[in-house]
């Protein structure tokens, strides 16, 4: 093979730190998305008790962790889930954990968009008067994520790493402010209260929107290849970036909450934007400091996105998965072009496309049902890669407590989680969320059932390579 051959479907090693990795993944959390949408939407299922929703769903999240620490301990692979599935479990099921990732992961940045737009739209004509369609607005923000993401990935955390930084000082000094300035209740605990649930169904349809809310810290494993030592940065950003998001969001859920007034919850979810008008209230003409951080985290979010989706299609691509188009790098930016072009497309389609059919608050709501689905059929993969590498490979270090007990906890929480997803099933349009996401895993499995009744392993070998960021080349694909 020539060394012009290595380098046109090679990315730049080494290109981000740990820093970088860290922000990528606690950018794609979205923090400010979360400040300004998740709050809103857990109280309308749950009253006041929004931070301890977000405690059940950041201890899931937690349980979740465990297993990836045990995991990352006996196999330092940079592809997280995708490739500990496919080695502890087999090629099948990490390719099933890919496929489900290849739905919940390229829609990311559209559905924020959508929603973006909308809000940004609605704010306009309420104060100025002047109407912008959201669909421009979305347009404008596929581009310039387009346009950032073709100039390198150094470019994008870097600007990642800012807006990230930017909207957790944000939130964080709005709920400190709303600590010392609380509306009608005065200062209390209760968001952290279960008393103050409206019901018990209704706290754990909060804890469906709260997974929502941290699912993507696992978005770094596609950087692998660009990352510097890969197989210690990841992991540790993996875990970093769920503390941080986890302690964030606790914090400023109460912080919100008692600044508008635990006592008068009914009017934060009938209003149109609750935290801005909180914002408003605090802050004076300072509040815009919060849109702004919005806006940042949608951007911040889109960035994340591109770079995660775009690495696995260029993966993809050159394993011979997907058309080897899609595997071509530019000579200087080592940025894979037309991957990133391909997923701003996917970007476009889905803002625009499913702000029109969806609305643009219905389209973020109905992609979170579909992303607490898949994400449950990750999560408890990686539980049981946990207990079969220990207790297959490793039985002097099992630990009942580690490799069994809290897979088996973490397990049933995601589970019931999902049970409480569909029973009852959503109403209006969300009703079909579930649908869209069996239906994907049922094409899945088709797909699997078929290629393995051809002999065809090799094939889901490569596609499992590619979710991981290997570097097997075109030139050298795996054999079937």
């Amino acid at each position: 093979m020539s060394a012009g051959s290595t380098e046109q479907h090679t990315l730049e090693a080494g290109a981000i730190t740990l820093s970088g990795v860290l922000m990528q993944a606690l950018t794609h959390i979205g923090p400010a998305v979360g400040l300004l949408f998740t709050f809103q939407a857990i109280a309308a299922v749950t009253g006041v008790s929004v931070s301890l929703a977000l405690g059940i769903g950041g201890l899931a999240m937690s349980l979740v962790a465990v297993s990836v620490i045990q995991l990352s301990k006996k196999r330092s692979s940079a592809g997280g889930y995708f490739s500990w599935v496919s080695e502890i479990i087999g090629p099948r099921t990490g390719f099933m954990v890919a496929w489900a990732f290849l739905l919940f992961e390229p829609i990311g940045a559209g559905i924020n968009l959508a929603f973006m737009g909308g809000i940004i739209e609605s704010i306009l004509q309420s104060t100025t008067g002047f109407y912008l369609p959201w669909w421009l607005i979305a347009l404008a923000g596929t581009a310039l994520l387009t346009v950032i993401s073709l100039f390198g990935l150094k470019l994008s955390i870097a600007v990642v790493v800012a807006m990230g930084s930017f909207e957790v000082l944000v939130g964080l000094a709005l709920a400190f402010t709303g600590l010392l300035n609380p509306g009608d209740g005065g200062f209390n605990f209760a968001p952290f209260l279960p008393t103050e649930a409206v019901s018990f169904n209704g706290l754990f349809l909060g804890v469906v929107f709260s997974i929502f809310t941290f699912a993507g810290f696992e978005s770094v494993a596609p950087l692998a290849e660009e990352s510097a030592n890969p197989a210690k940065t990841l992991p540790r950003a993996v875990i970093l970036s769920l503390v941080i998001a986890i302690a964030f969001f606790l914090f400023v859920g109460w912080g919100v909450l008692v600044g508008w007034g635990t006592n008068d919850i009914a009017s934060f979810i009938s209003n149109g934007a609750p935290v801005l008008e909180l914002a408003q209230n605090l802050w004076g003409p300072w509040w815009v400091l919060v849109l702004i951080a919005f806006i940042n985290s949608v951007i911040g979010i889109g960035i994340a996105v591109q770079s995660a989706s775009s690495r696995v299609l260029f993966g993809m691509a050159r394993s011979g998965v997907l058309p080897k188009g899609l595997a071509v790098v530019h000579p200087k930016r080592r940025t894979p072009t037309n991957a990133v072009l391909l997923q701003s497309f996917i970007t476009l389609i889905v803002s625009i496309g499913g702000g029109f059919l969806l609305g643009t608050q219905g389209v973020f709501a109905f992609a979170g049902i579909v992303t607490v689905m898949l994400i449950i059929v990750v999560y408890i993969s990686g539980n049981v890669s946990v207990w079969k590498l220990y207790r297959k490979t490793y039985p002097s270090e099992f630990s009942t407590l580690k490799h069994l007990i809290i897979p088996i906890a973490s397990s049933l929480l995601l589970l019931y989680v999902g049970y409480k997803t569909l029973f009852p099933l959503p109403t209006g349009t969300n009703a079909w969320a579930p649908i869209v996401a069996l239906a994907w895993l049922v094409i899945g499995g088709i797909i699997v059932t078929v290629l393995s009744a051809r002999g065809h392993l090799g094939t889901l070998e490569r596609a499992g390579d590619a979710m991981t960021g290997a570097t097997a080349t075109l030139d050298d694909p795996a054999s079937d």
